[in-house]
């Protein structure tokens, strides 16, 4: 088996953490509120699974949006925002399309419906749900973007923007 490099640790950090910080909150939120409000594990768990998308997926496509934009050498501002659009979608579509269909689908719905009714305490169940479906995404989502990353939007390790030697943008 081979050992992950350090620095590959470290541009997933980069690039996910922030993206895993607002699908948590809206997760855990609309989980907790929704079976606040209805007393049912399988309205929480829908409303988690959507929540955990929204917050995850709405800072993901900003930033690629933003990073696009940045990097667009198109001679009007409006075709320079069509095609940083358009990157970004494609970006966050290669990226995450599987890791999402198997997680929302299958995996996390399913977690967090069991969770809850497995330990004592319904938060504690979806946390152990987050950290079960989190791997299973993770898996798949590093996978596509380890694999696809000549069409992926993403930023490069500052050392290498300032050095110049590698292009900030790796889609085309």
């Amino acid at each position: 088996m081979r050992s992950i490099d350090r620095a590959k640790v470290a541009e997933w950090l980069r690039r996910y953490l922030p993206l895993e910080i607002g699908g948590t909150i809206a997760e855990l939120g609309g989980a907790f509120v929704a079976y606040r409000l209805s007393g049912s594990f399988a309205l929480a768990a829908l409303v988690g699974t959507i929540g955990a998308s929204v917050g995850y997926y709405a800072i993901a496509f900003v930033s690629a949006v933003r990073w696009s934009y940045r990097d667009c050498a198109r001679p009007s501002r409006i075709a320079r925002v069509w095609v940083a659009l358009w990157l970004a979608t494609r970006s966050v579509l290669v990226e995450f399309g599987p890791a999402e269909a198997v997680d929302s689908l299958l995996v996390r719905p399913v977690a967090y419906y069991l969770g809850p009714q497995l330990f004592a305490s319904p938060m504690v169940g979806w946390i152990v749900a987050k950290v079960l479906s989190d791997i299973a995404f993770y898996v798949l989502a590093i996978t596509s973007y380890e694999t696809f990353s000549r069409l992926v939007v993403h930023r490069r390790s500052r050392q290498e923007d300032e050095d110049g030697s590698v292009e900030t943008i790796a889609a085309a």
